[in-house]
């Protein structure tokens, strides 16, 4: 199971739930904060990668990371609905 599907699953797990909206959006910040670290992380590795390895893995891995940012941003967006202001 790819980063981006644990995590949706675990969004759609506490958007489900039936805790009180701050708890909610701390779940979304944390799971937002995981997916920049995994990004950072696989992003950071692409570093390291040889020139063959890069063109075999390195466009579905940017794919990947791509939409970690995407989902970081949204579940961001989602907590800061939750939060009172």
């Amino acid at each position: 199971m790819s980063f981006v599907s644990q995590i949706l699953r675990r969004a759609s797990l506490a958007e489900r739930s039936d805790r009180p909206a701050l708890e909610k959006a701390e779940t979304y910040q944390k799971l937002a904060d995981e997916a920049a670290t995994i990004a950072e992380r696989m992003a950071a590795s692409m570093n390291r990668l040889s020139p063959k390895d890069l063109a075999d893995l390195g466009p579905t891995r940017q794919k990947e990371i791509n939409q970690l940012t995407e989902m970081m941003s949204r579940l961001r967006a989602k907590a800061r609905q939750l939060t009172p202001n």
